[in-house]
């Protein structure tokens, strides 16, 4: 079965869903527009994410997710992004080094850019040498998570 947590999140202005099925994290979705402002957070891992986006130090990673429909490097790539912590940043071409292909720096953003559950894999956390890569939701989705966690 199939559950759907929304809610709207004046922090990044914009409405978040979390759709999880038999209690695995499948996806993550961000849109601009408001949908009637729509408070569903019934499912745990959106209560959860709202609170971390409320700045609540919340440990995603007690949620299962769904890496299923990813390539074996995008899989290794999202795997360890998911180890990066709270208040840290690390680079391409670290994550690249970790996954065992440290010249595949750009291989590691496209992985990220296919990351199907941002935030429960915290892809935000992973920035360029020069400064602060992309990231699906914009970069000022990005600055503003970096900074929710202390990074500055």
């Amino acid at each position: 079965m199939t559950e759907i947590g929304s809610f709207y999140c004046e922090f990044l202005e914009g409405f978040v869903c979390v759709e999880v099925e038999d209690g695995i994290i499948q996806g993550v979705t961000f849109e601009k527009r408001d949908l009637a402002k729509k408070q569903i957070t019934a499912v745990p891992a959106a209560g959860a994410l709202e609170k971390y986006l409320r700045g609540a130090d919340v440990d995603l990673n007690t949620f299962s997710v769904d890496l299923t429909r990813c390539t074996a490097f995008e899989k290794a790539t999202l795997q360890c992004a998911r180890r990066i912590p709270r208040g840290a940043v690390t680079t391409y071409s670290q994550l690249a080094a970790q996954v065992g292909s440290p010249r595949a720096a750009r291989s590691v953003g496209n992985a990220l850019r296919h990351n199907p559950v941002p935030l429960f894999v915290p892809c935000h956390r992973v920035v360029g040498v020069s400064g602060l890569g992309g990231f699906a939701w914009g970069l000022n989705a990005k600055r503003k998570l970096l900074e929710l966690e202390g990074v500055r």
